[in-house]
């Protein structure tokens, strides 16, 4: 369902927004709310935000965001807004934060006045260790959210206001945005008037430094690469992967047959200043990653993903939402307990587009596999808490730390609902003997009419019948099975079905190799993750690190009697397969020293896919590209 026009259904509306509100709404929403944001002083770290509000005289509810729609929690970081002043006719309002509700604020608006002015600055911050979307500028760069900037009247949907943008850069400053523009002077650009939902899912990019790359040049729709750096030196990307680039916009328009965009802006930003993002929009994703990962080939195959995944979101998660994910306004809590479906086949679709366009080879693809299916297969929280509980307690999990994860479980719904819809695609090709798959659901659910951006809801019932309608077997029994239960382990009948085994060797991943500069995974050997530095960041319950004693924030400081290095613990490891069966550790726990014995006599044991020779090779044949060669060794 589209979120223009009003919103008479149901679904919509709110149980405390009258019929008269409504109507109410839909007047004011006539005159459009102008929203300035001044970004000269953004290398400072500050926003100066001006809002002229129509209003009529009495109480003045109005809102900043809470809840936006790729977040999937409530984290709008309402705590960085500094200076909120209101006035009417050029005199201050008083006003007051709601006492229990800190993203409302309460005014009167005093007789004779038919506006409010708002004035307030946003105040970036710099990287941390915990998530802030406020992390989104450096001396160099801006990425511009607009719902950190704004306030909005409360009683109607977010489609029925709107706004009227304008942004005033710093000098020689350039900006991308799938936003329309209506006007420019000089370094101020004013967009065209459009609703309120739209203006939050449109973020702008901007710097001295952007390049422009073209990825349809001769198609009838846009798909730009947009890249944003704090040195000019980071904008020349390698013409291979541009290229790879190019393909994947093939290769999701051949997969889902239809786009709900006017055009599309891939929006990069390669900086060591700002957090690390992927957050998808209906006609541009917010890319961030660290300043030269795209120079750096094992850094480059790590984040491969990052478009596909985001680029898919167009799609499922911006287009098809679940009724739970798609409120009215800002400040109603969403329900997430089907981001399986949002994220998890978003995942599971961005794996096979990295595939299909180049960006992995099908043995690289396979080895990512490999990583996801022994994560799982050690994944002690997975006897407590379902699937389906990961993606319900969502706004939790995301802001859990990385410690105790395998215990605790986290967003698993990304990494196991990979194998899940694996397991369903494979079963669509098994059942229909290779004539249909999970493609042609695909094209028939995220399909329809091209054109501009809309939003249309589904229910698990919409979903269960799509997949009937392409093949029919009793999906909701399938579902409820992988879904709710917690002692078995997840299904990894997705690949054996498909012609692959799970096995360990001495012989490295290449994934993992890759990841090696970050947290080093022994997940399948000691069942341990442990930081460079020498800090646990998590001990499998079960596996011989945990059962000697060892748990995460414990910082090991040598291994067998040599200062800790992974190089050490990793020799230590390999030696145990033809030496001792053990392995010895010195830790500090809070500064008291002890030493743990690691019974442990496997050697080096490292995640692959082996090929089942007597199944058909279903996953080869899913991730072969649909319009032509992909680079793809076997």
């Amino acid at each position: 369902m589209s979120r223009r026009g009003c919103w008479n259904s149901t679904l919509w509306i709110v149980a405390s927004v009258s019929t008269a509100i409504c109507a109410h709404s839909q007047a004011r929403s006539a005159r459009p709310i102008k929203i300035s944001v001044d970004a000269t002083q953004a290398a400072r770290r500050v926003l100066h935000s001006q809002l002229e509000i129509a209003a009529s005289p009495g109480p003045l509810k109005l809102y900043y965001p809470k809840w936006l729609p790729a977040d999937h929690s409530p984290d709008g970081p309402i705590s960085n807004i500094a200076g909120l002043k209101f006035s009417a006719g050029g005199t201050g309002i008083p006003w007051r934060q709601d006492s229990a509700d800190m993203y409302a604020f309460h005014l009167d608006v005093p007789p004779g006045a038919d506006s409010v002015t708002v004035n307030f600055d946003f105040l970036l911050s710099a990287p941390g260790p915990a998530i802030d979307f406020s992390a989104s500028g450096s001396a160099k760069l801006l990425i511009l959210m607009w719902s950190e900037v704004l306030l909005y009247p409360s009683g109607f949907p977010a489609s029925d206001l709107t706004f009227t943008p304008t942004l005033k850069l710093p000098p020689d400053w350039e900006f991308s945005t799938a936003l329309p523009i209506d006007r420019q002077s000089g370094s101020t650009i004013t967009f065209a008037s459009l609703p309120l939902d739209l203006l939050v899912d449109s973020p702008v990019q901007s710097g001295p430094y952007m390049k422009v790359f073209q990825l349809t040049p001769d198609g009838p729709v846009r798909h730009e690469l947009d890249v944003a750096a704090d040195e000019p030196s980071l904008l020349d990307l390698p013409p291979e992967l541009i290229e790879s680039y190019k393909r994947l916009v093939n290769e999701a328009l051949a997969l889902y047959q239809s786009h709900h965009y006017r055009e599309y802006h891939f929006l990069l930003t390669l900086s060591d200043n700002v957090m690390g993002l992927g957050q998808e929009h209906h006609e541009s994703s917010d890319d961030r990653i660290p300043a030269r990962t795209l120079l750096d080939p094992n850094k480059r195959l790590l984040e491969a993903g990052l478009f596909p995944h985001e680029f898919t979101h167009s799609w499922n998660g911006q287009f098809r939402r679940p009724e739970g994910l798609a409120t009215p306004d800002f400040q109603q809590p969403m329900k997430s307990d089907q981001l399986w479906v949002y994220e998890g086949l978003t995942s599971y679709l961005g794996t096979v587009l990295t595939a299909r366009s180049g960006l992995w080879t099908a043995a690289q693809t396979r080895e990512n596999l490999a990583v996801l299916a022994s994560t799982l297969e050690h994944r002690a929280g997975r006897k407590w808490r379902s699937l389906q509980n990961t993606s319900l307690a969502a706004q939790v999990l995301y802001f859990s730390p990385a410690e105790w994860t395998s215990y605790r479980r986290g967003t698993d719904f990304y990494i196991e609902s990979v194998l899940l819809w694996l397991e369903v695609d494979v079963t669509i090709r098994k059942l229909t003997h290779g004539q249909r798959s999970l493609d042609n659901f695909c094209a028939e659910f995220f399909g329809g009419p091209s054109g501009k951006p809309v939003i249309s809801t589904y229910t698990f019932d919409n979903l269960i019948s799509a997949l009937n309608r392409v093949a029919s077997r009793d999906w909701r029994e399938f579902f409820r099975e992988r879904m709710e239960t917690t002692d078995p382990p997840p299904s990894f009948r997705g690949l054996s079905e498909g012609g692959w085994r799970l096995v360990y060797s001495d012989e490295p991943n290449e994934m993992l190799d890759s990841g090696q500069s970050g947290p080093a995974d022994f997940t399948s050997s000691l069942g341990l993750v442990i930081k460079n530095d020498g800090y646990i960041q998590d001990a499998i319950p079960g596996m011989p690190a945990y059962d000697s004693g060892l748990s995460p924030y414990i910082k090991i400081l040598g291994v067998n009697g040599r200062q800790f290095s992974l190089d050490e613990l990793t020799q230590a490891i390999q030696n145990t397969k033809s030496g001792p069966p053990s392995i010895t550790v010195l830790a500090s726990n809070s500064g008291v020293l002890e030493s743990y014995q690691l019974n442990y006599h496997g050697g080096a044991a490292y995640p692959h896919l082996e090929r089942v020779p007597s199944v058909t090779d279903y996953l080869d044949d899913i991730l072969k590209p649909l319009t032509g060669s992909a680079s793809s060794t076997h």
